[in-house]
């Protein structure tokens, strides 16, 4: 007899099958919850991308310098658009360009002059991290002011030879002028007493008359210019050859410093009009810093409210010819697209860039959710193998205690109870597959047809030995029926009966 116990099998698949269902209710909220939260996160992302950075370091140059009164203007304009703005002490022109290619300020000014003749700036400069530089703006010129202390005796560049001259820190821009124009005077760096002082001690030392000349190079309104010529502590020399030298280096320019420029009283200085070299102060931008904020600068730069601020008398008159003339690095594509608005497409770059950003991510989830189906649909596979064997085991069982009945005789009349037993668990082992396993399983899996019919033939099979059973009890009543009323059926009635 099989036992009335539940069969341990049909547990085992209940708890299956609610685990199951509680995997795809999670999916269900999880794809739910997807969707519901996917205009926020563009939305998010869209905004991340089109709104300026909310943290901006700019390299301020030496103190005292022109340099730090752009940066510190710029800075204030920043700020007043929400940005935290970090301002940076340096040196000058040469470590700004190191900074920008190592990405450790954003934003900074960059004297355009013909630095390849140094030594240390061909090796910056050669190698692949130049391209990680880019041009924004010309914001104004920088003109060579050989200064000499008044006392100092000195008239002529000639004059030079053995003094004390400060060639400005070697990280500055003034330091490669200084070189350069030394060799174009004719004088060697061992020629005279080089000192490399930056723009407050160079005040010092000539307040301390220590100091005989200096190179600096920067816009006429610096106030390290104003404190020491407007006060009459140094002169201003001319450059000679002028022509001889601009011709001969591409990127340097014509330079004046009209006569009076620094005071009038109670004499004019500088008292003659002084022909000097000058050189275009780039705005220069690392290549990886944001779009939105390069082209916030760019505007802000040719804003003639800003310019008039600054005293940008070229900006003002010369505006974007002025801005974009001559760059030394390849030009930002975002200050690019302001002085060429017919560049700018109909849809905005940074929508671009958004889109270009989710379609990467739209198409790793996607992959990534083909690799979890593929893996689910496997493991449901196996699943649902080790759950039709374990019905096939369970068939098999019942197929045995059937053929043990079978002990070569007729099923007995006492075999009708334990046959229908079999017939009902058959009955019921098929019933659950068809439950567990879906529509699809059923119509296309090989293996579900077999069991099915291995359910078909056994339940066949079980009929048969029922019927016969039955068949023979019926004969058994009638035989006792018939011999209690004295009548006995012939052997050969009841066995073909």
């Amino acid at each position: 007899m099989i036992p009335d116990a539940e069969n341990p099998s049909t547990t085992d698949h209940a708890a299956q099958q609610q685990q199951q269902q509680r995997r795809r209710r999670l999916l269900q909220v999880g794809l739910a919850v997807l969707l519901v939260l996917l205009p926020v996160l563009l939305h998010v992302v869209y905004r991340s991308v089109t709104s300026l950075p909310r943290q901006v370091t700019l390299a301020m140059g030496p103190e005292g310098g022109r340099y730090e009164q752009f940066m510190s203007q710029l800075a204030d304009e920043l700020q007043r658009r929400g940005v935290n703005v970090t301002l940076r002490r340096t040196e000058g022109s040469l470590e700004h360009l190191q900074l920008l290619q190592k990405g450790q300020v954003d934003l900074a000014l960059y004297q355009a002059n013909p630095g390849t003749v140094l030594s240390t700036r061909t090796e910056q400069t050669t190698d692949s991290s130049s391209d990680r530089v880019t041009f924004v703006a010309n914001v104004y010129s920088e003109v060579v002011h050989l200064l000499v202390r008044h006392e100092a005796g000195i008239n002529s560049v000639a004059e030079l030879d053995g003094r004390r001259v400060s060639l400005s820190a070697k990280e500055s821009g003034d330091h490669a002028m200084a070189r350069l124009l030394l060799n174009h005077f004719g004088l060697s760096e061992g020629a005279i007493q080089a000192e490399f002082l930056d723009y407050s001690e160079i005040e010092q030392k000539f307040g301390d008359a220590t100091l005989d000349a200096a190179f600096v190079v920067t816009d006429l309104d610096a106030p390290v210019l104003q404190s020491l010529v407007g006060q009459g502590t140094c002169r201003l020399l001319s450059v000679p050859h002028r022509d001889a030298l601009v011709r001969r280096q591409p990127l340097i320019g014509t330079g004046t410093v009209p006569a009076g420029y620094y005071a009038l009283r109670p004499e004019p200085r500088p008292a003659e009009q002084v022909e000097s070299v000058s050189v275009h102060a780039q705005l220069l931008s690392a290549d990886q810093v944001s779009g939105v904020l390069v082209e916030t600068v760019t505007l802000i730069v040719l804003d003639p409210t800003f310019q008039k601020r600054n005293r940008l008398g070229e900006l003002l008159s010369g505006n974007e010819d002025f801005a974009r003339n001559q760059p030394e690095f390849q030009m930002h594509p975002a200050a690019l697209r302001v002085y060429n608005p017919e560049l700018r497409s109909l849809v905005d770059p940074a929508l671009i860039d958004v889109t270009e950003g989710l379609r990467s991510l739209i198409a790793s989830l996607l992959i990534a959710g083909f690799v979890a189906w593929r893996w689910w649909k496997r493991r449901t596979e196996r699943s649902e193998t080790h759950r039709l064997e374990t019905y096939v085991e369970a068939l098999e069982e019942v197929e045995r205690l059937q053929v043990r009945l079978d002990s070569g005789r007729t099923s007995s009349v006492s075999d009708i109870d334990e046959l229908q037993q079999m017939l009902d668990k058959v009955t019921e082992l098929r019933w659950q597959a068809m439950e567990d396993l879906s529509v699809h399983d059923q119509m296309e899996d090989a293996a579900v047809g077999n069991f099915l019919n291995m359910c078909n033939a056994l339940t066949s099979k079980i009929n048969a030995k029922l019927s016969r059973a039955r068949l023979d009890r019926r004969f058994d009543e009638l035989i006792a029926h018939d011999g209690a009323g004295g009548a006995e059926v012939p052997e050969h009635d009841r066995s073909t009966g």
